[in-house]
């Protein structure tokens, strides 16, 4: 473009020139409707010169405000994301150390940048869920974009909503090469919905894609039978006896934990008499330490064990699980005076706790409660 203007001045330049070295001023006649504009070639580069001089000169001071007015836009545009960037990294702090009322403040405090407004909503419903307002949480999940709300499904568990979990879930989960996050996070929103049978055909078919660890394996079996002994009136001898084989070996600590906690000892009957045989007494007493439940054969067998070791505390511990598991509290408070001699174990308590509450010794039970709580 300049180099255009350049070459019309010079155009003019030279024409100008020529009239001036011929000694003539030259004249050029202008006319467009109405208007005549009359002038000399002399004349007229020089108003083209200066018109041109001052184009410039005012495209020069209205770029000077054009970059004062884009420069102060800037500087607010980067101190409005400065904002945002710091409340997004004071709310991922405030949620990592579990600081709920921080966690408000920063939410609170400013927007967070527009590519992270997913993980705003997301993190605003966990604020709201550690708080107690489920219905407020369901309105932020509800906000999350459609590819966002797949990732959270322990969110929309939290938030009691199972449905929408499970069907975010479904599609990715029953893929073949489904990861293991995508199949644990199934796994738990199937328990939590209590929907037994697609739980059960997937842990029967993907468990080798889960990858667990044994005790994420004892987890999730402690919460599964748990689950099938309160909410149904499944055989959880036969659940446990359907799983293939490494399965059976993986779940059985939690089985026979569930079975003692739920006072359903027959199918574990016969594996807490071996350990009582085998002087395995202090398993045995961490299975009865929370015993719901009563069984005369294994009493008796306890019972002529305490002939021959009166002072064994574990297994007066014992008989005072399955006292209490039959009613006998009054027998269990006084096992439990005996014990109170013993170096106190904490394992005690739960059931101390009971025989003491059943048998009107309230301030007993206070003051066990009391030094669990310490």
């Amino acid at each position: 473009m300049i180099r255009w203007l350049f070459v019309v001045i010079l155009f003019f330049v030279v024409m100008a020139g020529a009239h001036i070295l011929i000694d003539e001023k030259g004249y050029v006649l202008v006319s467009a409707g109405v208007y005549t504009i009359e002038s000399t070639l002399v004349s007229l580069v020089f108003m083209l010169c200066l018109a041109l001089a001052i184009g410039a000169i005012l495209l020069k001071i209205g770029k000077a405000i054009w970059r004062v007015i884009a420069g102060v836009s800037k500087r607010r545009s980067k101190k409005r994301i400065a904002r945002q960037e710091a409340a997004f990294e004071q709310s991922v702090w405030a949620l990592i150390n579990g600081q709920d009322e921080s966690l408000s403040y920063a939410l609170q405090k400013a927007e967070f940048p527009e590519k992270w407004r997913d993980q705003q909503c997301a993190i605003q419903a966990k604020a709201a869920l550690h708080a107690g307002q489920k219905v407020v949480a369901r309105e932020y999940l509800q906000q999350l974009s459609e590819p966002a709300q797949s990732k959270v499904s322990q969110l929309w568990l939290a938030a009691e909503q199972e449905d929408q979990a499970l069907e975010t879930l479904a599609p990715q989960a029953q893929m073949k090469k489904a990861s293991p996050t995508q199949l644990h996070a199934y796994i738990s929103a199937l328990l939590q919905a209590r929907d037994w049978d697609t739980l059960q055909s997937t842990i029967m078919q993907r468990h080798k894609q889960l990858h667990w660890s044994e005790s994420q394996w004892d987890s999730f079996f402690h919460d599964y039978f748990s689950a099938i002994a309160q909410h149904t009136d499944k055989d959880l001898q036969a659940l446990q006896s359907a799983l293939p084989r490494g399965l059976r070996a993986l779940s059985h600590a939690a089985f026979v934990t569930v079975c003692v906690r739920t006072g359903q000892l027959a199918p574990v009957r016969k594996e807490l008499i071996k350990l009582l045989k085998k002087d395995q007494v202090s398993e045995l007493a961490e299975i009865l330490q929370h015993l719901d439940g009563a069984d005369i054969e294994l009493r008796k067998l306890v019972q002529s064990k305490l002939k021959k070791q009166p002072e064994q505390s574990d297994l007066l511990f014992c008989l005072a699980c399955l006292a209490n598991g039959e009613g006998d509290h009054s027998l269990a408070a006084k096992i439990f005076d005996m014990l109170s001699n013993e170096p106190w174990q904490a394992l005690w308590q739960h059931q101390a706790q009971r025989a003491f509450a059943k048998t009107g010794q309230y301030e007993k039970a206070y003051l066990l409660l009391s030094d669990q709580h310490h």
